[in-house]
């Protein structure tokens, strides 16, 4: 865990989850959208692999995101 100059420690995954909820929703419905294609397509299927690709991207999203949020919050600690 990476600390700021002050020695403050990063805010806890959840938190940051629980100030935006709705972005973090939506990365959610994309993967159970995804998901749910996969099974209703089966392995044999193009789209069951072209699932993965969206699957893909929404993680890293969510972890650029999650990211993102803690250095504000960070910021915004180190300005108090």
């Amino acid at each position: 865990m990476r600390s700021g100059r002050h020695g403050a420690a990063r805010p806890p995954v959840g938190v940051l989850i629980q100030q935006d909820r709705v972005d973090f929703a939506l990365f959610a419905l994309i993967i159970v959208v995804a998901l749910v294609s996969m099974v209703l397509t089966g392995p044999g299927s193009a789209v069951f692999w072209l699932a993965f690709v969206p699957v893909i991207a929404t993680g890293v999203l969510a972890f650029r995101r999650i990211e993102h949020l803690s250095r504000l919050e960070l910021r915004d600690s180190e300005l108090l």
